[in-house]
């Protein structure tokens, strides 16, 4: 069993970020919270776009854990941060098994242990791509081709009391993932429009708007 401490306005903050990328159609039916040693992270995607949001630094944690949640576990996390008026208790268990308690409120909740059927390895997929556009060169491309849909998600993130809700977008090819930060603790990726497909719509035709 592992436990850790942390501000329940921050680990409400992060829960509700994830929600925003875990939509109810999604091909991938769960976001997850990853903890390792003083670090943790929600992490959501339905192959268009990517949400991680940070955790941490975390008090009492000593070991790796992962667990699957649903959009009603991040809801419900996000719910108990907010009321537990102070720090929040958050202990793993070996089985699998969440339980978030407040530490000044008498407020819990216990989430159970999640498996749902989808491809795991999109995890580790989303976390490689997410350091490789970091890693790149910025080559801004003259046009680009986005999906206001998927870019208002971003609209929605919560950012820390004091920094600023602004988007830093790193663009490095018009057919390449962006890169995108909002504030110190969440960072993204959003699939651009292919071009290729999209001009094929008689709604848009080859050239788009231009």
């Amino acid at each position: 069993m592992n436990h850790f401490i942390i501000e329940g306005e921050d680990f409400a903050r992060a829960a509700y970020n994830a929600l925003a990328f875990t939509p109810a159609r999604s091909v991938v039916p769960a976001a997850i919270l990853h903890v390792e040693a003083a670090e943790g992270y929600f992490l959501a995607t339905d192959t268009y776009a990517i949400g991680r949001a940070s955790v941490g630094p975390l008090e009492g944690f000593c070991s790796t854990a992962e667990m699957e949640l649903s959009r009603t576990d991040l809801s419900e996390l996000d719910k108990i941060g907010r009321s537990c008026k102070g720090q929040l208790r958050v202990t793993v268990r070996d089985g699998g098994e969440l339980i978030a308690a407040g530490i000044q409120a008498n407020v819990q909740t216990v989430i159970p242990r999640r498996s749902f059927e989808y491809d795991k390895g999109v995890w580790k997929l989303c976390t490689s791509l997410l350091e490789k556009l970091d890693r790149e060169n910025v080559n801004v491309p003259e046009l680009l081709a986005l999906d206001p849909g998927l870019l208002s998600r971003f609209g929605k993130i919560k950012t820390p009391k004091g920094t600023s809700p602004m988007l830093d977008l790193k663009i490095t090819a018009h057919d390449e993932p962006i890169l995108i930060r909002c504030g110190p603790l969440f960072t993204g990726a959003l699939m651009p429009v292919d071009r290729e497909v999209a001009e094929k719509s008689a709604a848009r035709g080859v050239d788009f708007l231009w």
